[in-house]
């Protein structure tokens, strides 16, 4: 563990990001786990942008090596593809947002 903390390369991605589909206005969670589990040089993309904390994300790293990006108040605009990235390493996973169908 020492050694590969020192090499800062030897990062693996444990568990990988899951599809989510939400409704237009609700939020979606995606959630990973990587390996050491303190590693830090680690990014957030929808699309091809990087994300950042801000009113509508929210970006958190939790204990064991978990971290979770939360996507609020989503619109039809918002589908894409989540990728994380860990140094090498990345997962991605499906965004979709379904519009409200009005039910009759």
């Amino acid at each position: 563990d020492v050694f590969m903390f020192l090499s800062g390369q030897r990062v693996l991605i444990t568990e990988d990001l899951e599809d989510v589909t939400v409704l237009e206005g609700e939020s979606a969670m995606f959630k990973c786990r990587i390996s050491p589990i303190d590693y830090s040089r680690v990014q957030w993309f929808l699309d091809k942008t990087p994300l950042h904390t801000n009113e509508l994300n929210e970006i958190q790293s939790q204990p064991g090596g978990y971290h979770l990006l939360t996507l609020k108040k989503l619109s039809l605009k918002d589908s894409g593809v989540v990728t994380f990235e860990a140094g090498d390493k990345k997962t991605s996973a499906s965004l979709v947002v379904k519009g409200k169908s009005i039910i009759t």
